[in-house]
């Protein structure tokens, strides 16, 4: 049964009939929204390589779903990599994934539609009728645009998923849902695990400005705070430092790595 959704006709694009990838995530994102999942977009995950546009937990189940404008080999590919990737175990399966693309005319290639079922990858198309501005007596009128979604291939749930889709889970946080949706590189901003693990050494520091922090009282803040996205606590002692150095935080001590906070600026 198809899904129907609305904009406000003031969105980016809302009068174009084409939509852009962002436009087709945004789109997606409400969808899952209203029907109840919570969504991670562009998350950066350890030992997978890109980022998925979405990812969507409800109830311990979760789904991955890769936009693009077109049905294509390149989108079909970013959706099977998650079955093509040798370290699925430590990364997490997810349980069913998706792609959604905009619905076109053109005749779907049987072979990657074949490719998508061997895959157990679901389809999603998205009709879209622009926004309108009517001219009535002088005065301008906004129809917004409307956007309908069809469910055309049904996912089935990935082979390993009941085993390790809890580990991909386990590495979505709450800060990682600042991300647009669909947006690429600089385009938007979106959490990594070093950033968090800066975040939280920033935050404890802040939190003590006139307190003297060695490094392993940081390292070991960090372990008890959930851990850090170093290797090891001996790499985190290295690396640490000389980030706490550029981001302007003082060495109380000439000798070893004694941190404190920095000084607020007097207005």
């Amino acid at each position: 049964m198809p899904v129907y959704l609305e904009g406000t006709g003031k969105e980016d694009g809302a009068l174009d009939k084409c939509m852009a990838e962002t436009e087709i995530a945004q789109v997606t994102d409400q969808w899952l929204q209203q029907e109840s999942w919570e969504i991670y977009p562009e998350v950066v995950l350890a030992f997978f390589p890109g980022r998925p546009d979405l990812i969507a937990t409800r109830q311990g189940i979760c789904q991955v779903i890769e936009c693009k404008k077109s049905f294509n080999l390149s989108v079909v590919e970013q959706a099977a990599r998650w079955r093509l990737f040798e370290r699925e175990d430590q990364t997490g399966m997810p349980h069913l994934i998706w792609v959604v693309v905009q619905r076109g005319r053109a005749r779907r290639s049987e072979l990657l539609m074949r490719v998508m079922r061997d895959f157990g990858i679901g389809l999603v198309t998205i009709d879209k009728q622009p926004a309108r501005e009517l001219r009535f007596n002088g005065e301008t009128e906004l129809v917004p645009q409307r956007y309908t979604l069809y469910r055309e291939l049904a996912p089935t749930i990935q082979p390993g998923s009941r085993r390790t889709a809890s580990n991909l889970i386990d590495q979505l946080n709450p800060d990682m849902r600042i991300a647009t949706p669909g947006a690429r590189g600089g385009e938007t901003e979106y959490m990594t695990p070093f950033k968090r693990t800066m975040a939280e050494v920033e935050k404890l520091l802040q939190g003590n400005p006139e307190k003297e922090l060695h490094i392993d009282h940081i390292i070991d803040h960090l372990n008890k705070s959930g851990g850090h996205h170093y290797g090891s606590d001996r790499s985190a002692r290295t690396s640490i430092p000389p980030h706490l150095d550029r981001l302007g935080f003082p060495r109380s001590k000439h000798w070893g790595c004694w941190f404190k906070g920095k000084m607020e600026a007097n207005p």
